[in-house]
């Protein structure tokens, strides 16, 4: 599926010539997807082979997955904006009055890129709905991240469902609409699913850096930190007093090698390994369940694992 990744960065400054006609416009979404397409392109990518798993031939897929990609660096953008943890990106380093502009123009483009792969109005309509109702509920799950108030397991994997998952399930269920199939409630359960493993495996990241993605320097609020503040043991209620700002950060900046093993310790790090590979087996029994993926079953592994390793 490697040989998709040029087609989707093609038809992607495709869209950015025909329809940002300001010149700094286009140039600076064109260094923004210069960027993006450095990486791995993997959402488009299973826009693609979810389109050719359920029996569709046409390169019109390569515009739909366009414009999935365009929402993603739409929102890498907006989250990075959000966050100010990416210092090295592109749109990190440009005016942020710019960067605010060029992703909200990429919102725009990709659903215009979505409404120009479809061959008839019928489909149009199938996948805008689809489209903005995952976006929609994209939407809320990132206002639920940024609000930081998650409380408890349930709470952090509510948020997770509609900030990522929606998104694999934008990127899948494309494909297969696209191929003329109706909503795919297992598709979707399985996108849900890789969603959160990818999710737990990206915060298990977080939480052993130490730096500004640390999750816990930041304070934020993920299932580990979570599980980790719980620790009732005497010689970790450092760790709770500083998650709810009873001491500063720089009395916790020189624990590192203590936060480490008390994250050990308390098997925090298992407990992040063991949820993640729960929600990752529940997504390959759903995929064994769809006999149309099994030709195409090593290359779509290959894709996910590639997402959450």
């Amino acid at each position: 599926m490697n040989d998709s990744i040029p087609l989707i960065g093609h038809q992607m400054r495709t869209m950015v010539q025909r329809f940002f006609t300001a010149e700094p416009l286009a140039r600076f979404a064109e260094l923004f997807i210069e960027d993006k397409l450095a990486e791995t392109i993997r959402f488009g990518q299973l826009t693609v082979i979810h389109y050719r798993m359920f029996g569709g031939h046409s390169d019109e897929v390569y515009e739909a997955a366009a414009a999935v990609e365009l929402f993603i660096l739409a929102s890498d953008i907006l989250d990075d904006l959000q966050d100010q943890d990416a210092p090295h990106k592109p749109w990190m380093q440009a005016p942020q009055p710019v960067a605010i502009h060029v992703a909200s123009a990429l919102l725009t483009l990709s659903q215009q890129a979505m409404l120009s792969s479809a061959p008839s109005d019928a489909m149009r309509i199938a996948l805008m709905e689809m489209m903005n109702r995952l976006l929609l509920q994209s939407a809320n799950g990132q206002m639920l991240d940024i609000m930081n108030e998650i409380v408890d397991e349930q709470s952090y994997l509510d948020m997770v469902k509609q900030k990522s998952a929606t998104l694999l399930q934008l990127a899948c269920m494309t494909g297969v609409m696209l191929a003329g199939e109706p909503w795919n409630e297992v598709v979707a359960e399985y996108a849900a699913e890789i969603g959160i493993a990818a999710q737990i495996q990206n915060d298990l990241r977080d939480l052993l850096r130490w730096d500004d993605k640390s999750d816990f320097l930041q304070r934020k609020r993920t299932l580990l930190t979570l599980y980790l503040i719980e620790s009732e043991a005497e010689a970790d209620c450092w760790i709770k007093e500083y998650f709810e700002g009873r001491i500063s950060l720089e009395d916790v900046a020189m624990k590192r090698e203590l936060f480490l093993e008390t994250c050990e310790r308390t098997g925090t790090i298992l407990y992040g390994s063991v949820m993640s590979r729960m929600h990752y087996n529940r997504f390959e029994e759903l995929v064994d369940s769809i006999q149309e993926i099994s030709p195409w079953k090593s290359t779509f592994l290959h894709i996910i694992n590639q997402k959450i390793a």
